[in-house]
């Protein structure tokens, strides 16, 4: 799972902070604990990007990881020899 900018690609670091505002001014990373923040429990719908100031759903941050084709004939090799030709 990557988490990334739906709308930028900007990637948020372990240490980035999100402040619970307007509500309980708690400082926290919001991708700890999915948007509740540990201070009120509110449940935040939308995040805000640090790089494009824009606020997207939160759940669109989070992006499945997508093998490349090379890595996934890689998998495939090494799971289906079989299935390669030589």
């Amino acid at each position: 799972m990557s988490i990334f900018c739906p709308v930028c690609a900007w990637r948020p670091q372990p240490w980035s902070r999100w402040q619970c505002r307007p509500g309980c001014q708690t400082v926290w990373n919001t991708f700890d604990t999915h948007a509740l923040c540990p201070g009120c429990g509110k449940q935040w719908r939308e995040t805000m990007c640090f790089a494009c100031h824009q606020m997207s759903p939160h759940d669109d941050w989070y992006h499945e990881d997508v093998l490349d084709e090379a890595e996934e004939i890689v998998r495939i090799a090494s799971e289906r020899p079989e299935l390669i030709p030589v």
